[in-house]
């Protein structure tokens, strides 16, 4: 069910317009490094359809999983409106968690109400080398609250998993790249020259920077 899951999402993805691809022209990322393609889950919150299919899958998902939450967790900014739709899919409180505290007023990372003790799932558009979770698990944590679980919509599975594992925290993607590729490749959307390209970048990304003589952070 989970392969059918991806796959299903992989599609979603790209007719959404989430997902986009170019060799000759490769995007620069939020680290200042390159990449041959773009997620931008950001995409799909414009479109109610997909949002309720994200939804259900996500449902779906936590209660194969047995996932235990009282409280679902959105990050600062693109993760808030799917925790929002997941949460009242599941009839469960949200919070939203903070970047940075405000300059002002309290001050609180964590913003709704999140009890000592209380069980949180994470919820994220997207994971890449897990950097950014940190904060966010941090904070929860400081909130003496308890973490085990982050679902995100995609991973681009760039040591993201293995950073979290690090953190006792376990990931649960609903897309993965590695079959988000396959998959495309499978439906003809992209051509194999262009998978090929893909996979050369995540086999060794700074390899696939010097090639092209851009530098690598």
């Amino acid at each position: 069910m989970e392969q059918l899951i991806r796959g299903m999402m992989a599609r979603l993805l790209w007719e959404t317009g989430a997902v986009k691809v170019s060799v000759e022209r490769p995007f620069q990322l939020a680290s200042g490094n390159f990449s041959p393609f773009y997620i931008n889950c950001r995409a799909l919150i414009s479109n109610a359809a997909a949002m309720d299919i994200i939804t259900a899958v996500s449902h779906y998902m936590c209660t194969a999983k047995g996932l235990k939450f009282d409280v679902v967790a959105g990050g600062e900014t693109a993760g808030i409106p799917f925790a929002s739709y997941i949460a009242g899919r599941l009839s469960k409180p949200m919070v939203y968690i903070r970047k940075k505290p405000k300059g002002y007023g309290m001050g609180s990372l964590v913003e709704g109400v999140l009890r000592e003790g209380d069980r949180v799932l994470l919820v994220e558009d997207l994971i890449t080398d897990g950097g950014s979770k940190e904060g966010f698990i941090n904070a929860i944590r400081s909130a003496k609250a308890d973490i085990s679980d982050t679902l995100v919509v995609f991973d681009r599975e760039q040591g993201g998993k293995e950073f979290l594992k690090r953190l006792d925290v376990e990931l649960h993607p609903l897309c993965t790249l590695k079959s988000a590729i396959a998959d495309w490749s499978k439906m003809e959307l992209i051509p194999d020259d262009t998978k090929k390209e893909i996979e050369a970048y995540l086999l060794n990304p700074p390899v696939w920077h010097e090639k092209r003589g851009i530098g690598f952070k």
